[in-house]
């Protein structure tokens, strides 16, 4: 470039110019396809939640406070958005950049090269040291989150009871102890991940040093290896600062974002053990349908609630329902009204013979008998 007329000089940086543009078009465009990929995934998870939640019925659902079925659906969930947004593009782009900038420099100068290889393994070594304790704290974090919203939510639905029986006070102070544990956990969260950080900072830093160190002894006549034999050159010394930076950046970027994955991670595993352990109903080849114009009468015989899990509720029950009459269902708490209730609304299985206009409950689809229900 020296001593060339600046008008030669033009295509060059317009050339320059047009790289910046087509980098940022380019990031544009991985940020576009993560978000909306993230967002895809999230509404399968969240349908795929919700679908078995709507399997199991209201029955199943009140055994646990509602406080940590809220965090389930929506704190858990939205934990995927940063993992599939950042992370998982980023993971490409950690192998991808770095491998194109060492097949740049290897030829110019190998001692350069070298060094940068040599150093860029221990990012992610010590990245992935680092972050298994980082992943087992979102996962502490986010049983935490769960106890404390199920516990602030069953207060805040039995206030009543609390302020009659006057443990208002004590329950604020359980509460109180709840939300100190749950910041506890979430510095030690936050701690982890400056620690990874500033890990991936000092071995980026010192690689560069290095490098930098390097092309100044060899400039000073002290080293005389990795040139091949032509001398360092102001190009090759220039050429490797520069791209030095950027050969850490896409490293330092996966760990900056390693933190979603650790998030993720604990999100999936509380995702993954609601699947796992609740009971799954198979779609049953339930098939028959209501005449919505025929009077409702209704025959159980031997009835036994049962649970999801296979036990029974009750003894055996033998009752009966004619059309347009009134029935008020009276009982001492835990005599098995709701149970009843949620057994007529095919939320609960049984056993014996319960019939809707003489067929049986569990062959009629669910959809089609509770559109007979006000």
């Amino acid at each position: 470039m020296e001593q060339q007329p600046r008008a030669e000089l033009v295509s060059d940086f317009l050339l320059l110019l047009l790289c910046f543009a087509l980098r940022a078009a380019l990031h544009y465009g991985r940020e576009m396809a993560g978000f909306r990929s993230g967002v895809a995934i999230r509404r399968v998870l969240r349908q795929q939640v919700l679908d078995r939640l709507n399997a199991l019925g209201p029955a199943w659902i009140q055994g646990k406070p509602a406080g940590s079925w809220a965090t389930l659906l929506l704190e858990q969930i939205e934990e995927m958005q940063e993992y599939y947004v950042r992370y998982l593009p980023q993971m490409s782009l950690a192998v991808f950049v770095p491998c194109t900038i060492l097949i740049a420099i290897f030829p110019i100068n190998w001692a350069a090269g070298l060094i940068l290889l040599a150093t860029a393994p221990l990012i992610p070594l010590f990245m992935a040291l680092v972050g298994m304790g980082a992943a087992d704290a979102n996962r502490r974090n986010f049983l935490a989150l769960a106890r404390l919203s199920g516990d602030f939510y069953d207060r805040l639905r039995g206030r009543e009871t609390l302020r009659l029986f006057h443990r208002a006070d004590a329950e604020q102070q359980a509460i109180a102890a709840s939300t100190q544990d749950f910041r506890q956990r979430t510095m030690e969260v936050l701690r982890l991940a400056f620690l990874s950080s500033a890990v991936l900072e000092f071995f980026a830093s010192l690689a560069i040093a290095v490098v930098a160190v390097y092309f100044g002894f060899s400039y000073l006549g002290e080293l005389n290896f990795g040139h091949y034999g032509t001398g360092v050159t102001l190009f090759a010394g220039f050429l490797a600062l520069i791209l030095a930076p950027e050969f850490f950046q896409p490293l330092r970027d996966l760990g900056t974002f390693y933190h979603a994955k650790a998030q993720a991670v604990g999100g999936a595993d509380a995702l993954d053990t609601f699947l796992r352990e609740t009971p799954h109903r198979a779609p049953e080849a339930a098939t028959q349908t209501l005449d919505p114009d025929a009077p409702l009468s209704l025959r159980a015989q031997a009835l036994v609630i049962m649970t999801a899990t296979g036990e029974a509720l009750s003894q055996p029950r033998n009752f009966s329902l004619t059309p347009g009459q009134r029935v008020a269902l009276v009982g001492q708490s835990g005599a098995g009204k709701s149970a009843l209730m949620n057994v007529l609304l095919g939320f609960l299985p049984y056993q014996g013979s319960l019939c809707i206009n003489g067929q049986e409950l569990r062959d009629i689809s669910r959809s089609s008998w509770q559109q007979q229900l006000a």
